[in-house]
């Protein structure tokens, strides 16, 4: 046990509270900054009828291993469950069940052969590894030359099209490759109908677990509202984190916040890492959360390709999560991606409000705004990465060049979408890099 050394962590969503747990755990001195009022980032949650509810979308793939673990080693794995879900596609106005391979050979939108050539492209997928290969072509080539381009056009294109804007032509087909994996892993086989895990108190379950797990640890503490405000260098290496109120002295720093949030704390270091992050663009995203006094659907999700509808998804949580569903919630998110410049990210609660009032009612025609009990709309500034061809060479090394900097961040996923299992594995291994060359000062 170490317990002179001492470590900053900034960011108290999944990454930051996995790397502090194993860093207190080592024995190390920890201090864990947060700039918003609660734990937890993008797995963040609020209250509705007294039960934490994720303000971002969250689901687990049976290939979560590391979340799973995860749920073992803090005693909560009684708490995650598997349920069997439906999909929808809402296409030009009809909508088709597209949860099973049954659903896909009935999908007349698509010619019959391209739809074969879809499920084959599935099986393919799943048990691909060699994503390397893909890194180097955009997603659109890709699909059109595997699926056909009716294919592509009624299913894949809009949905990347509405998530990257301009951007979408650019997409790699690693990106595109790793989400059609994930949840075709998450099939206990090739026929089966999908399955995905829940969390009885969504992400909630996990970010207060480990909460009580610090806190639980003398050798650590936790600052919300307490947003760093510059990281010190002094010769080659950072010294100390400076928030408004009080400086934190430190052998090393693990940052989880956003790149760009991290440029904006370090000195203008011209080294090509702190370029490259620089570099790395961003879109935000603004999700609406809705809490109806009955279901919307039975969909868990619905893909929308419909020009009269601006967004590409309903998410209906609900119809996986029975914990909220038995609670007598009907949780549903409207999510949007798009540039931080876009008026939508900036519109009013009110306005998008009403623009989905109008698309619901297009989809369910018997909706009615009676049936809403609250709304709560969230943003996040930098959600996804826009991952273009050849991003592999542009993830940022956990291991920063700047002695005691290290990095976890949801770009260094890629190909991997954000997960919560990819944010508890990159927040470990910062943590592990950061104990092995501080063994070795």
């Amino acid at each position: 046990m170490n317990n002179s050394r001492r470590i900053v962590v900034l960011g108290a969503g999944l990454s930051g509270l996995t790397a502090s747990l194993d860093l207190a755990r080592a024995g190390y001195q920890v201090t864990l900054l947060e700039s918003g009022a609660d734990p937890g980032g993008l797995a963040s949650s609020i209250r509705i009828n007294d039960y934490p509810v994720e303000r971002f979308y969250h689901f687990i793939c049976r290939g979560d291993l590391d979340l799973i673990d995860l749920t073992r080693e803090l005693g909560v794995n009684d708490r995650l469950h598997w349920q069997h879900t439906n999909t929808s596609n809402y296409y030009n106005g009809t909508l088709y069940p597209f949860s099973t391979p049954f659903d896909l050979l009935n999908y007349s939108p698509v010619p019959f052969w391209q739809r074969i050539r879809f499920g084959l492209h599935v099986f393919r997928s799943r048990y691909r590894k060699d994503w390397q290969a893909l890194d180097q072509i955009a997603a659109a080539p890709w699909l059109i030359s595997n699926l056909g381009a009716e294919a592509y056009n009624v299913i894949w294109k809009p949905l990347i099209q509405v998530k990257f804007g301009e951007y979408y032509p650019q997409i790699s087909a690693s990106w595109m490759w790793h989400r059609i994996y994930r949840v075709a892993r998450s099939r206990k086989w090739l026929l089966a109908g999908e399955s995905f895990g829940y969390l009885e108190n969504g992400s909630s379950t996990l970010v207060e677990a480990l909460r009580c797990a610090l806190q639980s640890l003398p050798n650590f503490s936790l600052h919300l509202n307490t947003p760093a405000k510059k990281i010190v260098v002094s010769g080659g290496r950072v010294e100390s984190v400076l928030c408004e109120k009080e400086q934190f002295p430190c052998d090393a720093v693990i940052s989880t916040i956003a790149l760009q949030n991290l440029d904006q704390l370090l000195p203008r270091l011209a080294d090509p890492y702190f370029e490259n992050i620089r570099s790395i663009q961003m879109i935000g995203v603004v999700c609406m959360l809705l809490n109806l006094d009955r279901p919307f659907s039975d969909n868990f999700w619905l893909n929308i390709n419909d020009p009269r509808i601006p967004h590409n998804g309903i998410i209906e949580l609900t119809n996986l999560n029975q914990y909220y569903r038995q609670a007598g919630l009907n949780i549903v998110y409207i999510p949007y991606y798009l540039p931080v410049t876009a008026s939508r990210y900036t519109a009013s609660d009110d306005m998008l409000l009403q623009e989905n009032l109008a698309t619901l009612k297009i989809i369910n025609p018997s909706f009615d705004s009676s049936w809403i009990k609250e709304c709560v709309v969230s943003r996040s500034p930098h959600a996804q990465a826009i991952c273009t061809t050849g991003f592999s060479r542009r993830v940022p090394a956990s291991r920063s060049p700047l002695q005691g900097l290290y990095v976890s961040d949801s770009t260094q996923f890629y190909p991997e979408d954000r997960t919560l299992s990819a944010a508890v594995r990159f927040g470990r291994k910062a943590a592990a890099l950061c104990m092995e060359d501080l063994r070795g000062d």
